[in-house]
């Protein structure tokens, strides 16, 4: 703890971060109490069957604003402001291609205007103008409830509108700061509001409302009756106020640029609020199996005998493993797109290798680019015009890892197509089919200048000044590595991308990750919170650096950060130069063994994460989700983040305290709800808090009742060697003594899933019979069969002595010496299209 106190000491001396009173744009408008005089000029109201079109005027400055509205069939309301004579910057690329509007119902009056769409309502007022929305004819927001609305002009151009959330006690969104999942409050005199500026702060503080590595405006009001939300599309740097009342939650909205473009995601519930969002930017594409496997990096692996015998060494010590990541030292002089040929002789040779083990490779790409003349990449850059431009129109030029260097602008369509290329077979080098791509440093990181990254003033394509864009570079830029790995693999392999930047829709495009962390227990609670608040902001494949990336690591941490690691979608060790190396075969037998069941937990369940990643694909669900998303009407979940759901059948509360020997879990739902553990074979009713004890050994993972889990529990190296091994089916009954669950099958690396080549499976067990049968009857995997070794039924009545099969093939059963479950082995039954097993 002391090194992490001295360590955000330096790194608060280097460098200052900005709060809204060092940025004069939001000074002004949250602290300084202004408030806005404006109302709908009725002379220019018009709107038909999709849209209202309107002209806000601004009395007190004597300017006049474009106004629309409309909806989704999701809906959504949406509501645009916009300056007619200076039009402001807005982010298309964020939204997951063109809306399509729905019809609305509307009705004026002498005062108002009200917009009907499904069981939501928008109440347009005209003076003072403000919106208030409807469900279900329940108030769920009020937009410029306190005379909010800002639309500045000429030198400041900030941009500002408060929302009210009636009836909430909750805050969530806004990704992404080190903060708890439920929302601190924030008000004038009180806690800074949460800054939005995707920053290169390396061992962040925590529990702050200071900006980190990504931007996604999107907020919820909640409670336990209702969810509402607003997403706020804006790329300029972004304050927001919440704040938290006994009857509502308040924000304040503050952007130093760019347009008012308002999505109001209108419930009811948490999770239909996160649906809407997604079918605004769009669900992540499900990811080849390998991605979800155990990630291997450090900076650096600086030679090709030190990558190599990372993974030697691997195999020598039984630890699976899927990938191994190369930092910036693979390559010239850190000139990406090429290979330092004297540390890495032979990268073909290695890759060859790397891929004969089953695993693959990940390489860095950032964003800037060293100026030095005989580069050929720069070279083309620059006689292009494709660089970041200062305002006298020459290129932008800073240092970082090469030295002086320029940063591609890839909101240049252009330079985007032209980085893209680089990806090709033919031109980046020595690079083979197993290689997937890591862009960091794209907030966009610079060193030794103010908040370490670039001027608000350099120009963009079409003399955009970055003020409007920076949130969005990160976004832009793995936008154009995807469409570089589809082009690379001629759209037949799933592109598997990890950003540090990021921005809403960036799930389209990427994974992420919580940054450089530091090796701490505060870390390695808080990555739980980040992630789970990234989830529900549509960004659900995200992790943290296994171990903190900076900073020496206590064994105890270490294991614990294993066991934690596991459960979230995004599974990497990763660390710094300077820390000792971390490769878990270089510790105790006895942390081995425990590193080694923490893993093999991950692949155990692999076809879980797998079938839920294809299910948020399909209907939006996050993949991992706080107990508040699957049980909104439990207030004891409200604030609960230390602890979280896998899909809605997994319960999982990782050990995170130093010492600890026992852990205070809560089991959420009503009493009738049911909760299996495996290790212990005890089970647990909803609504309790439970003491458990704990040792080193101890992950508290729990399965819900009613739920049926598929696994894979032979011991693999890799996952491509999982692919025809058999499923362990788990079946844990609820009250009624019913279960279900869902399967997911397909190739695990291609697109030919969209032309439905997989099976999806269901598996129902009721009145003490399994069936198993395809839930998609038109879409067909030939190689998709399955094989099951093994059926395990939690809360089994005891009495059934043997499982009969569909073919009249007939298994004895056994049961543990508790008598908790029932168990068939050795089956080796396949299953192609149905399969029904009765339990006599």
């Amino acid at each position: 703890m002391k090194q992490l106190i001295i360590l955000f000491i330096v790194i608060h001396a280097v460098y200052t971060w900005n709060t809204c009173s060092d940025e004069s744009f939001c000074d002004r408008i949250r602290n300084q109490g202004i408030v806005s005089s404006l109302s709908l000029d009725t002379s220019f109201l018009s709107y038909n069957n999709y849209d209202v079109q309107a002209v806000l005027y601004n009395s007190d400055a004597d300017k006049s604003f474009t106004l629309s509205i409309s909806a989704t069939d999701a809906e959504i309301f949406r509501i645009r402001i916009d300056d007619p004579l200076n039009p402001r910057h807005s982010v298309p690329e964020a939204l997951d291609g063109e809306l399509e509007l729905a019809a609305l119902t509307i009705t004026e009056e002498v005062d108002r205007l009200s917009l009907a769409v499904g069981e939501s309502l928008a109440v347009v007022e005209f003076s003072p103008f403000k919106i208030t929305v409807y469900k279900n004819n329940e108030i769920i927001l009020i937009i410029n409830d306190r005379n909010k609305l800002t639309i500045n002009s000429e030198d400041d151009v900030a941009v500002a509108l408060d929302f009210t959330f009636p009836g909430a006690t909750t805050a969530y969104g806004i990704p992404e700061h080190a903060e708890g999942l439920s929302l601190q409050s924030t008000e004038p005199g009180g806690l800074d509001p949460y800054r939005m500026f995707n920053a290169d702060y390396p061992a962040y503080a925590i529990g702050t409302q200071e900006a980190l590595y990504g931007a996604v405006p999107v907020l919820y009001g909640h409670s336990t009756t209702r969810t509402a939300g607003v997403f706020w599309l804006n790329s300029a740097q972004t304050f927001v106020d919440v704040t938290k009342q006994a009857d509502q939650v308040q924000s304040l909205f503050v952007s130093e640029g760019g347009v008012i473009d308002v999505f109001v995601l209108t419930g009811p519930t948490f999770e239909s609020a996160a649906k809407q969002y997604i079918s605004l930017t769009g669900p992540a594409p499900l990811p080849q199996y390998f991605a979800l496997g155990h990630h291997q990096s450090r900076w650096s692996y600086l030679t090709q005998d030190e990558a190599e015998e990372v993974i030697r060494e691997f195999d020598n010590h039984d630890f699976p493993l899927d990938v191994i990541w190369l930092d910036i030292d693979y390559t010239d002089a850190f000139k990406y797109f090429t290979w330092n040929y004297t540390a890495f002789p032979d990268p073909v040779g290695m890759q060859e290798y790397i891929n004969s083990t089953g695993r693959k490779l990940v390489l860095i790409i950032d964003p800037h680019y060293k100026v030095e003349d005989g580069y050929t990449v720069y070279e083309t850059l620059r006689d292009n015009n494709y660089f970041v431009k200062n305002p006298d129109g020459s290129d932008y030029q800073a240092e970082c890892w090469p030295g002086l260097s320029s940063w591609i602008d890839y909101t240049n369509p252009e330079a985007a197509a032209y980085y893209s290329s680089l990806f090709g077979m033919d031109s980046f080098a020595n690079v083979t089919d197993i290689v997937y791509i890591w862009n960091d440093m794209n907030e966009p990181a610079v060193f030794d200048v103010d908040e370490k990254t670039m001027p608000k003033d350099v120009l963009h394509y079409g003399n955009v000044p970055h003020r409007d864009v920076h949130n969005m570079y990160g976004f832009t830029q793995t936008m154009a590595t995807y469409s570089g790995l589809l082009a690379r693999y001629d759209n037949t392999k799933r592109p598997f991308i990890l950003t540090r930047a990021h921005f809403a829709g960036t799930q389209r495009y990427s994974a992420v990750w919580t940054g450089d962390n530091y090796a701490s227990w505060e870390h390695l609670r808080i990555s739980f919170a980040i992630c789970l608040t990234q989830a529900i902001a549509g960004i659900s494949f995200c992790g943290a650096d296994v171990g903190g990336f900076t900073g020496e690591v206590t064994d105890e941490l270490f294991q614990r950060w294993y066991q934690a690691g596991a459960w979230l979608p995004f599974y990497r060790a990763h660390s710094e130069e300077t820390t000792e190396r971390r490769e878990p075969y270089l510790y105790s037998e006895e942390m081995q063994t425990r590193f080694r069941n923490a893993i093999r937990q991950r692949y155990y369940h692999l076809p879980l994460w797998y079938t839920l990643f294809y299910e948020h694909e399909r209907y939006g669900d996050p993949v991992i989700r706080p107990l508040s998303y699957v049980f909104p009407s439990d207030p004891n979940t409200l604030d609960i983040d230390n602890e979280w759901l896998i899909g809605n059948a997994v319960l999982v509360h990782p050990v995170a305290i130093e010492g600890a020997s026992e852990v205070d879990i809560y089991f959420p739902g009503d009493s009738n709800e049911l909760w299996y553990s495996i290790d212990n074979d005890e089970r647990y009713t909803g609504n309790e808090y439970v003491t458990i004890p704990v040792t080193m050994d101890s992950v508290p993972v729990f399965y819900r009742g009613g739920s049926i889990i598929a696994r894979k529990e032979t011991h693999r190296s890799s996952s491509a060697y999982m692919r025809s091994d058999p499923y362990t089916i788990y079946v844990f009954v609820d009250a009624t003594g019913e279960a279900s669950g869902t399967l997911y099958i397909d190739d695990y690396e291609s697109f030919e899933y969209r032309n439905n080549v997989y099976n999806y499976y269901g598996l129902k067990y009721a009145d003490g019979a399994l069936n198993i049968s395809k839930l998609d009857v038109a879409a067909d995997y030939s190689e998709g069969s399955f094989t099951i070794a093994e059926i395990v039924v939690y809360a089994q009545n005891e009495g059934v002595s043997r499982a009969v099969f569909d073919d009249s093939s007939i298994y004895p059963v056994s049961y543990s010496v508790s008598k908790t479950y029932l168990k068939v082995s050795d089956l080796n039954v396949a299953v192609r299209d149905l399969l029904d097993i009765t339990f006599e």
